[in-house]
């Protein structure tokens, strides 16, 4: 018996995506309920596009959708933050690392 064929056999590529399910389970998890918050007002992935009514209670309920995904320009980051003040040593605004006093 080949060791080669023994590792490309269909069980074991089955047993691999169960054994590493709990890795990307809750990714996929998270992206499918992202994608459906996100296209609440077209009825979500699957669904029906929701009457106007139900929409007005789901945002009511639920509050509206907003997007996590934020786009910034360079010339805005570069406005917001002041290297001068860094380069001075001024507290930053949250801390670094992972450490209790994230240093």
């Amino acid at each position: 018996m080949h060791l080669a064929i023994a590792l490309n056999s269909e069980p074991v590529k089955y047993a691999i995506i169960v054994l590493t399910a709990p890795f990307w389970l809750p990714f996929v998890r998270a992206l499918w309920r992202e994608l459906n918050d996100s296209l609440r007002d077209e009825g979500g992935m699957l669904g029906r596009a929701p009457t106007p009514r139900e929409l007005a209670e789901m945002n009511r309920a639920l509050g509206t959708h907003e997007s996590a995904l934020v786009s910034e320009r360079w010339e805005e980051v570069g406005r917001s933050s002041a290297p001068t003040a860094r380069s001075r040593g001024a507290q930053r605004d949250r801390p670094r690392g992972f450490g209790p006093g994230g240093r």
